[in-house]
């Protein structure tokens, strides 16, 4: 006879709509793709336009200079756009294309080893069951079987990788494959297949690149800044040498160094520096919001191939409880896991959504809430560690 549970569950399956819950996580995936294109064009219009200026503010008679304020400055940037602005705005949006297509063509198995993964022995305890789990979803997905890997650890996660389905790697932690039965396996497996199935192993990737290609223009700017603003390899000269000169260390041109010249030249350091600091930070909220929309997909995903939430949920009550640590805040490998490694599980610098909210959303699939009293994790709480190999 089926539990309340289980009839909550198939209530859900069968007032789920998958495809549109689906296409609204893509949907949302795209804005915050095209966000970040933005993000990246912006950081290298304002950087270009910063030269330029620079340059017309340290060239123009002094006459002229005297004439131009802060307020021209400002009115300038959004002015008609300068050559410079236009080309290093060009030259950002190459340079992160470059970087993700670099990146891709590293693979899955760089990604494998960077995280200490092996290849999956059949003679192990749990790793035959972890194998045909694998071999099932594949199935269900109707993609072909993905390598499988497992890293000796206690924690408890896993994750996808590999460039497309041919070339796909599904690595779990050896604390996960002993400690969940095979239903809540089975979620795991899935919710990484959809990764698979999805692309979104390649999309990560790819925007982690973009991502990552803003974050170090901003580092370079920020030294850039503090090096100008510091001693000068000439100042330097001259504070070792009294017998040079201040007027031997300043630059020599066809212009004076005007109070002027500094104030403008300041207004738009200013500037430059504000974008250097705020585009990588909105750079890396967007890259985790990506994260988080596909990680809302992918249980959704994982829940149409197995046709039961009730795996993959008490697998994330379990995740919720346990050890995830397999990876730093900083690694590559960090997004693509199926639960958060860090210990910063919340907020928007994180790569996952709470737990807790994903558990919800699978309970409420359908609009046929489960529950909380009957949660899957007590229900599989008994289940053997190393369950038989089937």
């Amino acid at each position: 006879m089926a539990t309340a549970s289980e009839a909550n569950a198939g209530a859900a399956l069968l007032n789920t709509d998958f495809r549109r819950a689906i296409a609204q996580n893509k949907r949302a995936t795209v804005a915050f793709t095209i966000m970040l294109l933005w993000l990246s064009a912006i950081l290298g219009y304002i950087l270009g336009w910063a030269l330029g200026i620079l340059i017309e503010i340290w060239t123009v008679p002094d006459a002229k200079v005297a004439q131009l304020t802060l307020s021209w400055v400002i009115a300038d940037l959004g002015g008609p756009p300068r050559p410079q602005a236009l080309l290093c705005a060009a030259g950002m949006l190459s340079l992160s294309a470059i970087w993700g297509i670099f990146t891709l063509a590293i693979g899955g198995n760089i990604l494998a080893a960077f995280s200490g993964a092996r290849d999956a022995d059949a003679r192990r305890p749990g790793e035959q069951r972890f194998i045909n789990v694998v071999q099932e979803m594949a199935v269900a997905a109707g993609l072909p079987p993905p390598r499988t890997m497992v890293i000796d650890s206690p924690a408890l996660n896993a994750f996808a990788s590999g460039t497309s389905p041919g070339r796909a790697i599904i690595t779990a932690t050896t604390g996960l494959i002993r400690t969940c039965t095979r239903e809540e396996l089975q979620g795991v497996v899935g919710h990484e297949m959809a990764h698979i199935a999805n692309y979104d192993v390649r999309y990560v990737t790819l925007v982690a690149a973009m991502a990552g290609v803003i974050v170090l223009v901003g580092h370079l700017m920020w030294d850039m800044l503090r090096y100008e603003l510091g001693l000068t390899e000439r100042e330097q000269f001259v504070e070792n040498d009294p017998e040079a000169t201040q007027e031997e260390a300043l630059p020599i041109g066809p212009v004076g160094l005007s109070p002027q010249r500094l104030l403008l030249s300041l207004g738009v350091v200013v500037i430059a520096a504000t974008a250097a600091l705020v585009a990588p930070i909105a750079a890396r909220l967007v890259q985790f919001a990506i994260s988080r929309e596909r990680e809302y997909e992918a249980d959704a995903t994982s829940v149409e191939f197995t046709r039961n939430p009730l795996g993959l949920i008490g697998a994330l009550h379990r995740l919720a409880d346990a050890d995830t640590a397999i990876a730093r805040d900083s690694s590559p490998v960090s997004a693509l896991c199926i639960a958060s490694p860090s210990a910063l599980t919340d907020g928007p610098f994180s790569t996952h959504p709470p737990i807790e909210d994903r558990i919800h959303r699978l309970q409420n699939l359908g609009g046929a809430p489960m529950p909380a009293s009957e949660s899957p994790a007590s229900e599989h709480a008994s289940a053997p560690v190393n369950a038989p190999a089937t």
